[in-house]
Formats: C-alpha cells, structure tokens, sequence
C-alpha cells in the first residue's frame, strides 16, 4: 500500500509540470511519445490526469486501439513516470471543465468543436524524483555528494493508485 505521503509528493511534483510526454502504443507494437498540455490546474491531482486533443489525432486513434499509456515528465530539477490506462470522453462538461484561453491557439475552432475530447489518463502506478528545493540547493547537494563520495540527496517514490 503507498504511503499518503508519496501520494501527496506525487501531487505537488505534477504541479510543476505543464507539459507532458504522452506515451502510446502504435499499431505495430512500437512506443510513440507526444507532448501534450496537461489541464491539471482546473482540479487536484485524484489519479487522474487530464489532457485536450482532437478525436482525429494520431495520440487520439493510438489510444482507443491500446488505451495503455505512459507519460513521461520531466522539468530542471523534477521528473515523473506514470502509467495508466487512457480514456477519450466527448462528454462536454469535462471539456467544458478544462477550457480556458491557453488552449485556443491549439484549437482554433473552440470549446463546440465537435472533433475535442478529453484524453483522461487514470493512472495505475507513478514513480518520481524531486532534488531538494531550488537550483541553488541542487547544486550544493551536488557539490556535497563530489565532496563527501555520498549520493546525492534526491527524494524518490513509488505510488500506486
């Protein structure tokens, strides 16, 4: 059973993610990575992870023939793993729920057009490493870990959900 506490490190580690590498299964067996704007601002992290695309996408038709997903995070001094099975939902009120200004420019036909759907990743397993603090602390534990031969301090988990 995964500790509340790595849940909740999850939780905080996603949020300074704004991007995502959406992971998905071709045809032929092959992996395929595609980032997407995560939509995770519009409500706390639950298992779910929430994305925007069309119903005609490549991402899109990859995931109703394998919806097995990985997505791949990564920032300056934070990255996640995640696995999960991917849903595609027409129903209006989730893409209602993640519509804003920022994705008007990747949709130019707006929050109607009937091709948008919500691509809702419910997660099954996550893993992630988090250095401590900012750049500045960073650099000091690598510092101290050349210094002293130790490891450098980095915070790690797993979680199931």
């Amino acid at each position: 059973m995964t500790d509340a506490r790595d849940h909740d490190k999850l939780a905080e580690v996603l949020d300074g993610f704004p991007i995502a590498m959406v992971v998905t299964i071709d045809a032929d067996g092959r992996p395929l990575a595609q980032p997407l704007a995560m939509q995770q601002q519009h409500h706390a992290f639950d298992g779910d992870l929430w994305f925007l695309t069309t119903v005609d996408s490549s991402t899109a038709q990859r995931v109703a023939e394998q919806p097995l997903v990985n997505l791949a995070l990564s920032s300056r001094d934070s990255w996640a793993s995640i696995t999960g099975h991917a849903e595609l939902a027409a129903e209006r009120h989730y893409i209602d729920a993640m519509w804003d200004s920022s994705v008007e420019a990747w949709f130019p036909d707006g929050r109607d057009d009937p091709r948008l759907r919500a691509l809702i990743v419910h997660a099954d397993s996550a893993e992630y490493w988090d250095t401590p603090g900012a750049a500045v602390a960073s650099v000091i534990s690598f510092v101290k870990a050349k210094v002293t031969g130790e490891p450098m301090e980095i915070d790690t988990g797993k979680v199931e959900l």
